[in-house]
């Protein structure tokens, strides 16, 4: 689902932002470039195929 959500230009999108008071905005709105999660996903993915290939016995 993560690979799914990237954009063609290598970004990730932000979505789902909970409602309420912010004390900091830090992104601009759902629907537009994050920096946080460009910068966390490509983290998750590394992380995950780090695991699966663990998981089958090919170690890092």
């Amino acid at each position: 689902m993560v690979r799914s959500k990237r954009q063609s230009d290598g970004r990730w999108l932000l979505e789902d932002t909970h409602p309420g008071l912010v004390h900091l905005e830090m992104e601009y709105g759902d629907g537009r470039p994050s920096r946080w999660n460009t910068l966390r996903a490509p983290r998750v993915l590394r992380w995950a195929d780090a695991g699966s290939r663990e998981d089958r016995g090919l170690h890092v």
